[in-house]
């Protein structure tokens, strides 16, 4: 009788939380950095291992997306780099990202770094969509799609592009809160998940978590940070800086109209409460911290902060419907370079050479061995 009933209850939570699994690969802040970089230590990043990477997890339930500043280094070209070579380099990136599979990027104010014309010719050759909801071209026509939405099994996920106010001639940047505003209000009744990306100051952070908006996530450029977790409102994360690492958010979805748990957030806070909690007993792990600084109202407080953030975050862990699982992946030397992506990158470094003095001859070091290829 009583496993009949647990077989029942078991049954019951099936049909009514069916679990589904998507997962996206992010990076941003990747300034034009096309091959491993200079750190003979540890080299990092670089197109062609990405590629590997997203290779090895291909599947029709992963996304692969760039939250801005992908093609230069700054805002303008007027750091003593020729134009010429500026713009061969972001190419370079361009058809990288073709070759690698590309299902969103959100320009950020350093992909305008070439001017208007470029960033629409190089949005005519990309094989993925350019978009964002808040960048308008002089005649105040949106200058990309605001969002793209994917349906697979029958998960309907949103991406959404978006960027912190910034000139550059021949556009017109508008308010990035408003503008998001707005467009949710045709993009929540047609989709299940969305994915803001988000080339954001910190005011403009500020403002967002301030409106609270039905969003699932923000992956955030501009921020050279590399997030540990999401935080514990709208989970957020800043990617680091030249695509050193990779971020593979796994989105476990059980009812996508609910809250979804960032687990890492979780995870640290009780591990880092826990940690200070500990601190205060002095080496006396059985002593009662309450009792023991019941006389001292600053610590005491103290305690039951860290008491009840642990409490909070194993509520969540245990109430969790819907959950955000987070991997980073180092682009080390353990990660093989894909060979067509490879072959981009030389082609694009042999003209480089060629129209340009010595001082802008890249050497290659795809494998990062300390010695040059070739």
């Amino acid at each position: 009788m009583i496993k009949n009933l647990i077989l029942v209850l078991f049954v019951s939570f099936e049909l009514l939380y069916s679990v589904d699994t998507i997962s996206i690969i992010a990076t941003a802040n990747v300034h034009g950095e096309t091959d491993p970089c200079g750190w003979k230590k540890k080299p990092l990043g670089g197109l062609a291992r990405k590629a590997t990477i997203v290779e090895q997890y291909n599947s029709n339930n992963i996304y692969i997306v760039d939250a801005g500043n992908l093609f230069f280094k700054s805002e303008s070209l007027e750091d003593g780099i020729p134009r010429e070579v500026a713009l061969i380099n972001a190419d370079i990136i361009l058809n990288s990202f073709n070759e690698i599979g590309c299902t969103a990027f959100s320009p950020g104010s350093k992909d305008f770094a070439a001017g208007k014309d470029f960033i629409l010719s190089s949005a005519k050759t990309a094989s993925f969509p350019f978009i964002s909801c808040n960048i308008f071209d002089s005649d105040s026509k949106l200058l990309f799609d605001p969002y793209v939405i994917n349906n697979q099994n029958g998960i309907r996920v949103a991406f959404i592009g978006l960027t912190s106010i910034f000139q550059s001639d021949g556009i017109v940047v508008k308010n990035p809160i408003s503008s998001l505003k707005e467009i949710l209000d045709e993009v929540v009744p047609i989709s299940d998940i969305r994915v803001l990306l988000f080339s954001s100051n910190d005011i403009d952070m500020k403002q967002l978590k301030a409106f609270n908006p039905e969003l699932t996530m923000v992956i955030r450029s501009r921020n050279k940070q590399r997030s540990s977790d999401g935080g514990s409102e709208i989970p957020t994360y800043t990617l680091g800086d030249k695509g050193k690492i990779l971020y593979k958010f796994d989105l476990e979805i059980n009812d996508s109209s609910l809250e979804f748990v960032d687990i890492a957030w979780c995870d640290r806070t009780i591990t880092e409460s826990n940690t200070r909690l500990d601190k205060m007993k002095k080496g006396d792990m059985l002593v009662d911290l309450k009792q023991l600084f019941k006389g001292n109202p600053s610590a005491l407080k103290r305690v039951l902060l860290y008491e009840s953030r642990i409490e909070e975050a194993n509520q969540r862990l245990e109430n969790a419907i819907n959950k955000i699982l987070i991997d980073k992946i180092e682009l080390g030397r353990d990660v093989n370079g894909d060979v067509s992506v490879l072959q981009i990158v030389d082609q694009g470094k042999l003209k480089i050479k060629e129209i340009s003095p010595p001082q802008f001859d890249v050497p290659h070091d795809h494998d990062s061995d300390g010695s040059t290829d070739h």
